[in-house]
């Protein structure tokens, strides 16, 4: 059996990332702060586990939104998020006890 070449270089997995550029006219901050919600949501996290993660710089993502936009924001998105999600088919995966 033949063997085989290491042909990796360690720089090949280093992380980066791209700005794609969205459409005009929609808001892709809020949306993105909403899809996050959401998500957490679902898996079971309380309000004040949510806002922590967003504070977090650990999280690009959603401490980006709490840059942009501030804990305000990110207090009215959940109560909005929740408030939908009590007149819908919205269920948690998992239970956060």
């Amino acid at each position: 059996m033949a063997e085989l070449e290491k042909t990796e270089d360690p720089s090949d997995f280093e992380l980066t990332h791209y700005v794609v550029p969205g459409e005009a006219g929609r808001d892709h901050v809020e949306e993105m702060a909403e899809a996050f919600v959401i998500e957490f949501k679902r898996m079971g996290w309380k309000d004040e586990q949510i806002i922590a993660v967003f504070r977090n710089p650990f999280y690009a993502g959603p401490h980006y939104v709490y840059k942009e936009r501030g804990e305000e924001f990110v207090v009215e998105l959940l109560e909005s998020v929740t408030k939908a999600s009590r007149h819908s088919v919205f269920k948690p995966f998992c239970k956060n006890d």
